[in-house]
């Protein structure tokens, strides 16, 4: 499997892009969503893109940036058919590394509880049940929120309507999914702000982690 660092995404064919929405779409598993405008618009022109490729094709990607003054994870998708082999995890983990500074705040914004899952484990990332964000990442929750969309009623690491609609047919199914029910009107496009703070060190470490244990082989290409 091979990761690709493009430096220059907006310079990606239509081909290419073509495949980076039918995998968003298998991904999501919701026909339709997200629309081609919402990956080349919204997805692609980050400063760091990251596509995952098998055999020479585009089986995934992960875009990243910086969002108040955080690393923020942008978006995510593999397409169904290599799902739950840590793809995902591998491509975001290194997208957020090419954004973040020796000490850092990762942020992202999601429906899936398994995202908000692999944010808590390797980010410190909050929401979480029954306890309350530190300071300085309640904060971040709050000036991420305000940067995506000022106007957005935001409160306890969740933002109403913000998408359209639910951005799955089913919201996938993981140990915080009980959580983010409580938390969510899927259907109204509700979604959690996660953020933590990690240092550079303990990333780098968890990505060295991810690579070993895969049982493919991962080669980086910038």
């Amino acid at each position: 499997m091979q990761l690709n660092l493009h430096e220059n995404p907006e310079l990606l064919d239509d081909d290419s892009l073509d495949r980076l929405v039918e995998v968003a779409q298998s991904a999501f598993n919701k026909e339709g969503q997200p629309e081609r405008e919402d990956v080349v618009e919204h997805i692609v022109p980050s400063s760091t893109f990251i596509t995952a490729e098998a055999d020479g094709d585009i089986i995934g990607f992960s875009s990243t940036d910086r969002v108040a003054d955080t690393a923020y994870a942008v978006g995510l998708a593999v397409h169904s058919d290599y799902q739950n082999q840590g793809i995902g995890k591998l491509a975001r983990t290194y997208g957020v590394l090419q954004e973040m500074g020796d000490e850092d705040i990762v942020s992202t914004r999601t429906q899936n509880p398994a995202v908000l899952g692999y944010m808590q484990e390797l980010f410190n990332a909050y929401p979480r049940q029954d306890e309350k964000a530190p300071e300085n990442v309640g904060e971040a929750l709050e000036k991420v929120a305000r940067a995506l969309d000022p106007d957005a009623d935001f409160e306890d690491g969740v933002m109403k309507e913000a998408y359209p609609e639910a951005m799955y047919d089913e919201i996938p199914d993981h140990r915080l999914k009980e959580f983010t029910d409580e938390l969510l009107e899927y259907e109204n496009g509700d979604a959690v702000i996660a953020a933590g703070e990690v240092s550079r060190q303990d990333v780098e470490e968890a990505y060295e982690s991810m690579v070993d244990d895969r049982s493919y082989d991962v080669e980086v290409v910038r």
